[in-house]
């Protein structure tokens, strides 16, 4: 590997972006020349077009980890890694059009997909709904966060828990100031930034190394059984792992919902299908040419979960090393910004609002969002500090993810559109799927290992395990429970029971009256 840049390279980088995006944010809010709204805050006027929303749709799924990971499943896993990593995150973001189109007709003045399962459901099922989300927004943004100390520290020597620390201030106060219309222009930017990027990347592995040496270099490693086919037993494993698991951190974060919600009705699904395929090139392209070619030329690291910028720096030395960076925190500000507003959104619309406020006049809930996105966003350089210092890896917090909040995923969609769910079925289906897919992840860590530790949790056989189990306890509840139920939900109810922030001044939001296991807004 080539000289480290100085630990005052990533101070400066975490300035330039956290200043520079703030500073335009700022000068975008003055020549529109309107005051910000609550409303405005939150749904960015419900009015962006597809191709800002395909844009925004790419970055807020290409994570630190989408680059950080996907190098990394490249250099375990040899050339069906890159095509497992991409295509096993792409397909939730295609099938989310879906449910994107009927949110937008069934409930279209929703804020959060919380906001719709209150009143699709019962209280209940709203605060289950609502652990899932949180728990889905603190892990998303934690591996945002993880993925940037991790390359920081790796190229610029910087310490790991200053990183963490003052990464996530570098996308919380423009976001804190702009809300969701400022995430939606970065992320614009940040898409054309990382494909360019990318290009460079591609192009220089490619004239530099060639195909030939990266190739007899893969034949030659000892476990070139699985790194030259895709019938690569560990890569369909990781596969696998990441179609279930992945299907949790799309269905089940407020991030891609609010997108839906943002956009136009005509190009809500568009975004999604046409964001998905382009996306589909990002990790395909990092794994390939920092996973697997680092592998092919013998890159040794201590951790795979660090290969991508040792490899960038290997390629092009100091310019690599900053390319990546700069790539790595468009990735970083974009998720970041993402899923601050996703957490604001629901903490304000979904516990503020009908717990503590619900009187609240515009103002009131535009200042309560820019608190809520404020303290959030240094509580999680909290958290990641601790992940680090309980020594939990970016590619653990990856596979384990989709245990603990996949199980939400099945109940929600069937929720959303099928008239036959029910509120015992969702429940149940969502709670004990979590429950369920955490014992068999534990219990077959030790079937196989004889201890339960870390290193035996993060095996391939018990994430697979856990993951599958959450689906399959989750599916035959929430499906089974609501065919022997026989009762049907009329969705035609719930058009016009959601308002706009900006239309509540000292009413309140919504009075509610309980009607079986359901509830009525008047």
């Amino acid at each position: 590997m080539n000289e480290m840049l100085s630990s005052s390279v990533g101070y400066l980088i975490l300035l330039i972006f956290g200043g520079g995006f703030t500073a335009v944010t700022i000068m975008m809010q003055r020549r529109q020349g309107k005051e910000m709204t609550a409303e405005q805050f939150s749904t960015a006027g419900r009015n962006v077009g597809v191709g800002l929303a395909s844009a925004s749709i790419i970055a807020a799924w290409t994570w630190a980890a989408t680059l950080m990971m996907s190098s990394s499943t490249g250099y375990q896993y040899g050339i069906s890694g890159p095509y497992w990593y991409a295509a096993g995150a792409s397909i939730q973001i295609l099938l989310f059009a879906i449910v994107a189109i009927n949110l937008k007709k069934k409930a279209p003045n929703a804020h959060t997909f919380l906001e719709f399962i209150a009143q699709r459901f019962d209280v209940k099922n709203h605060r289950l709904m609502l652990g899932f989300a949180l728990m889905t927004n603190i892990i998303v943004t934690a591996m945002v966060i993880l993925g940037g100390a991790i390359a920081l520290n790796s190229l610029t020597g910087m310490n790991i828990f200053v990183a963490a620390f003052l990464i996530p201030l570098t996308f919380t106060i423009y976001t804190m100031i702009g809300g969701l219309k400022a995430s939606f222009v970065a992320d614009y930017f940040n898409t054309v930034f990382i494909f360019v990027i990318l290009f460079i990347f591609a192009a220089a592995v490619y004239y530099k190394f060639g195909v030939t040496s990266v190739y007899e270099g893969l034949k030659n490693l000892p476990s070139s059984q699985h790194m030259l086919t895709m019938a690569s037993v560990p890569g369909l494993l990781f596969g696998m792992i990441n179609i279930i698991g992945n299907f949790g951190t799309v269905f089940v974060d407020q991030a891609y919902w609010q997108r839906a919600i943002a956009s136009k009705n005509s190009a809500a699904s568009k975004a999604y299908i046409y964001g998905g395929i382009a996306w589909f090139s990002i990790p395909f392209a990092v794994a390939t040419f920092l996973g697997v070619s680092a592998a092919g030329l013998g890159i040794a690291v201590d951790s795979p979960d660090s290969i991508a910028p040792v490899m960038a720096s290997h390629v092009l030395g100091n310019l690599g090393s900053i390319l990546f960076l700069t790539m790595l925190f468009m990735a970083v500000m974009s998720t970041g910004a993402a899923e601050l507003t996703a957490i604001t959104n629901i903490i304000v619309t979904d516990i503020y609002l009908r717990s503590i406020n619900p009187k609240a006049s515009s103002k009131k809930i535009l200042s309560a969002s820019r608190k809520v996105t404020l303290g959030f966003g240094l509580a999680m350089g909290v958290f990641s500090i601790l992940l680090f210092y309980l020594g939990i890896s970016l590619g653990f917090v990856y596979m384990a993810m989709g245990i603990f909040v996949s199980g939400a995923v099945i109940p929600v969609t069937l929720g959303l559109i099928w008239r036959k769910a029910t509120n015992t079925g969702a429940f149940y289906g969502a709670l004990l799927g979590m429950i369920g897919g955490v014992v068999a992840w534990n219990t077959s860590a030790y079937l196989i290992n004889g201890h339960i530790n870390v290193e035996a949790l993060g095996g391939l056989y018990p994430m697979l395990i856990g993951n599958s189990t959450v689906f399959i306890i989750s599916g035959i509840i929430s499906i089974g429970h609501g065919l022997l139920a026989k009762k049907e939900f009329d969705f035609d109810e719930l058009k016009d029971k959601f308002k706009s922030f900006d239309e509540h001044g000292d009413e309140p939001l919504r009075e509610e009256v309980a009607y079986g296991s359901t509830t009525t807004v008047k």
